[in-house]
């Protein structure tokens, strides 16, 4: 049995369009790098608000570029995200943007880097570049 922690954004304390940014460690980008996690959105259907997006974040606190944004319900098992960084001095930034309330919880859980690792597809995303619904 596989016990450990996870971050949820629940749905039911804030307001439509709050967000809530998780910041990694400032980094070394050098050469390829891949970034993954696993995301869970059970978001309502008629939810057009909740999203989850990840952006380079700037030592001067800017978002620079997003890498990955995520809308829309994804089910009821978690999901594997796959980006693919680009170089640079920066922090990861993953934001979530509160839905409906009660119908917009997000998690997201095993966040690795693998550096050196060679990212099949776009700089800006191995399966994504911008936009997921």
């Amino acid at each position: 049995m596989n016990v450990g922690s996870y971050v949820t954004v629940f749905s039911s304390i804030g307001n439509v369009g709050d967000q809530v940014t998780l910041l990694s460690p400032s980094e070394t980008f050098i050469g390829s790098t891949l970034l993954t996690f696993l995301y869970h959105m059970m978001i309502s259907d008629e939810d057009t608000t909740a999203a989850l997006t990840v952006f380079t974040y700037s030592q001067l606190g800017v978002y620079e570029q997003r890498l990955l944004e995520i809308r829309g319900n994804h089910g009821a098992s978690w999901q594997q995200a796959k980006v693919c960084l680009p170089e640079g001095d920066y922090q990861l930034a993953f934001v979530a943007t509160h839905g409906l309330k009660f119908s917009s919880d997000i998690a997201l859980d095993n966040i690795d880097l693998y550096f050196d690792r060679p990212c099949n597809g776009p700089r800006k995303g191995r399966y994504f570049s911008g936009l997921v619904m």
